[in-house]
């Protein structure tokens, strides 16, 4: 009877455990730096999703987005990529960098439709250049 009170105890702690884990976004870590040329070498791969053009942007310690670049180079263990020469001697060994959601918010906006005729137009109205305008007095 002991053992089962643990067993589902421990079970308890590792189900909690588990589900407060949260994956956002694949991150690598600053491998090496040119800061003349503005290359940054990350430990990330191509299976990680850093491949040819896609962005990637580097994080300080506390958080804070310091600069974005394209990745110019894979290979099996090491992405080359291309910064600011000014902003990559901001960069250290060991900050963080994370792919860019490059899908801005879509926007909800709907572009207004030119009318055609004077039924696109509703019951009152008429087409004048491809505009709906006022009522129609006839």
């Amino acid at each position: 009877m002991k053992t089962i009170k643990i067993f589902f105890t421990v079970l308890a702690i590792v189900s909690i455990g588990v589900s407060s884990f949260n994956v956002d976004a694949i991150a690598a870590q600053v491998a090496r730096i040119n800061k003349n040329k503005g290359l940054i070498v990350i430990d990330g791969n191509k299976n990680d999703g850093f491949v040819m053009g896609a962005i990637v942007c580097f994080y300080s310690s506390s958080g804070e987005e310091i600069t974005c670049g394209r990745v110019q180079q894979t290979s099996e263990s090491y992405v080359t990529v291309k910064v600011n020469n000014r902003k990559a001697k901001q960069i250290r060994y060991g900050m963080e960098a994370t792919l860019h959601d490059e899908n801005p918010e879509k926007k909800d906006a709907i572009e207004k439709q030119n009318c055609v005729d004077d039924s696109d137009c509703g019951a009152d109205g008429y087409c004048v250049n491809g505009e709906c305008q006022g009522t129609k007095v006839w």
